[in-house]
């Protein structure tokens, strides 16, 4: 008893070291956008430069109304927003659909399909940029947000993940609503839906994070500078002269924050362990 209690002791002291390990570029980063650049580089290295100068708390949003003063970072801002909930609304309709396809209903080739999605997982993104670009391309719809999107929409690994929640659906509750006169799109909305929140919230956060942090495909896609979304338009801080230190972790606070609280309020819903046979 005594020896599993100091394991466990030591387990809980390891993770709050890797937390506190990790949470200090955070906290430097929230801290320094609080500061001026003078007090930044005076304060380089040590224990101050993680603790917000209390005695000038008037000044703490000044970085923030200096970086918007400076650029059209609410223009920014809002692009984010925008792109950022089509491709979520769009992605999560779209791989809902193809897994639930995939794992309730008759498809041909259904086998290959999956054994193709699984090879799909492997490759990244990155890999095909350059065909993908020269398709958008093609279509003329760059600088536009469904040439931002498009590429996004269709995920195998998320396919996979709906896929695999909806496997565990018991096949009496979809046959009972067939013989009720049901349509395969009735028992999608109706049924399969409400009883797939885990899964639905817990793809939401992954592609919102993933959008919302995404740099290089808006820098392809993108040839006007206001139509940048936040993660494109705070490499721009670094770029334009003079650049104020402050004004930086100000405008990666800015982008980070929308992160933190979707996890923060997201975190309880997603798939929790009781949700074995996709109802709770």
């Amino acid at each position: 008893m005594k020896k599993s209690r100091v394991l466990s002791l030591i387990k809980w002291l390891v993770l709050i070291a890797f937390a506190v390990l990790f949470l200090f570029p955070t906290i430097w980063m929230f801290v320094s956008s609080t500061k001026t650049v003078a007090e930044i580089s005076r304060e380089m290295g040590t224990i101050s430069s993680f603790i917000p100068n209390f005695s000038n708390f008037q000044h703490w949003f000044d970085p923030y109304k200096e970086l918007f003063s400076r650029f059209q970072f609410s223009r920014h801002f809002m692009n984010s927003v925008y792109y950022t909930s089509v491709i979520v609304f769009s992605s999560l309709l779209v791989n809902s659909l193809a897994g639930y396809a995939l794992a309730k209903l008759d498809v041909p080739y259904k086998k290959v399909i999956k054994g193709t999605l699984l090879i799909l997982i492997i490759f990244p993104f990155q890999s095909v940029f350059i065909q993908i670009f020269l398709i958008i391309n093609e279509l003329n719809l760059t600088n536009t947000v469904w040439g931002l999107a498009l590429p996004h929409i269709g995920g195998a690994f998320y396919i996979y993940l709906f896929m695999i929640f909806f496997q565990k659906i018991p096949k009496e509750l979809i046959e009972s609503a067939y013989i009720d006169g049901a349509s395969n799109w009735k028992i999608f909305w109706k049924i399969i839906i409400p009883i797939s929140k885990p899964v639905y919230l817990t793809v939401g956060i992954l592609i919102f994070v993933g959008s919302w942090n995404d740099y290089v495909w808006p820098l392809m896609i993108f040839t006007e500078a206001d139509k940048y979304p936040l993660a494109v338009a705070v490499n721009i801080l670094n770029e334009t002269q003079p650049v104020y230190l402050n004004q930086v972790m100000a405008g990666l606070t800015i982008t980070t924050i929308p992160i933190l609280l979707i996890y923060i309020f997201g975190q309880k819903y997603i798939m929790p362990q009781n949700t074995s046979s996709g109802i709770k």
